[in-house]
């Protein structure tokens, strides 16, 4: 008489160490025998691709499916910057703030950077930061590290360089509307 089969392939020789664990369910899915009938295909592996688990800077839940934009306006062209996917709440705030200062610091150099550019990464910013603040706070992992909130936008000095561009601007229009 045979012994039956063990659950799961072992390791090692001493079974003291060596923990037994299952086959996952998944695994055995695809290897089942196909169908011989020729009327329905064969059935398709049942593997999919796993939904992130967690924030992606830091791996804590709660999390919020967000994006991110900086804009860089150069004179004749503009660059954009996007970071998307599930972020945590000081993660997300975090980047938020660093993305919103490079854009009101770069975003206003240009004719198309200042009409449509910066404002749009400015209020894309703005939705992704309200949706963040709803999110409960998350308790970090052991071994990860969240960063810093960093200072509040308004409280950086670069992003006070878009009062430049903004005030000729408006210099430019009040100027066109007296003659």
């Amino acid at each position: 008489m045979t012994t039956p089969p063990q659950p799961g392939p072992r390791f090692g020789t001493d079974s003291q160490f060596v923990p037994d664990y299952q086959v996952p369910a998944w695994y055995n899915a695809h290897q089942a025998p196909r169908s011989t009938n020729a009327e329905s295909p064969p059935a398709a592996p049942a593997f999919a691709p796993a939904p992130p688990i967690g924030c992606r800077v830091c791996r804590v839940t709660p999390v919020a499916p967000v994006t991110i934009r900086a804009h860089q306006g150069l004179i004749f062209v503009m660059r954009w910057h996007k970071i998307d996917g599930p972020l945590c709440a000081i993660c997300g705030i975090a980047l938020v703030r660093e993305m919103t200062s490079q854009t009101l610091c770069q975003g206003w150099w240009g004719v198309g950077s200042l009409i449509v550019g910066a404002p749009y990464a400015l209020m894309s910013n703005w939705a992704a930061y309200r949706k963040l603040r709803r999110l409960q706070p998350a308790v970090p992992i052991a071994g990860m590290r969240q960063p810093s909130l960093g200072k509040p936008v308004l409280h950086r000095p670069l992003s006070y360089l878009a009062l430049i561009p903004i005030l000729g601007a408006a210099c430019l229009i009040v100027s066109a509307l007296t003659r």
